[in-house]
């Protein structure tokens, strides 16, 4: 599949690699996706939960804290 940068965003990405922030175009737009694809996934998981609470399945908050705390660290470890 080949996708072209749209022109209004060619200025922005030429910048991205020539900053050194990404070493490519390609990089630059690989990046956005992820982000899309993180969002995205999130969205869904808020709405997961949200259902749960419609459906009266709450979880104790300690238990979300607890829980958030964990995936924090497994991030910041490098564990995705």
């Amino acid at each position: 599949m080949s996708t072209g940068i749209p022109e209004d965003m060619e200025s922005f990405v030429q910048r991205m690699v020539v900053g050194r922030r990404f070493l490519s175009e390609q990089d630059v737009v690989t990046e956005g996706l992820r982000l899309l694809q993180a969002r995205e996934t999130l969205r869904d998981e808020v709405a997961k939960g949200f259902a749960s609470l419609d459906a009266g399945q709450e979880v104790p908050a300690d238990q979300v804290f607890a829980r958030a705390e964990q995936r924090i660290a497994e991030i910041e470890r490098g564990n995705r």
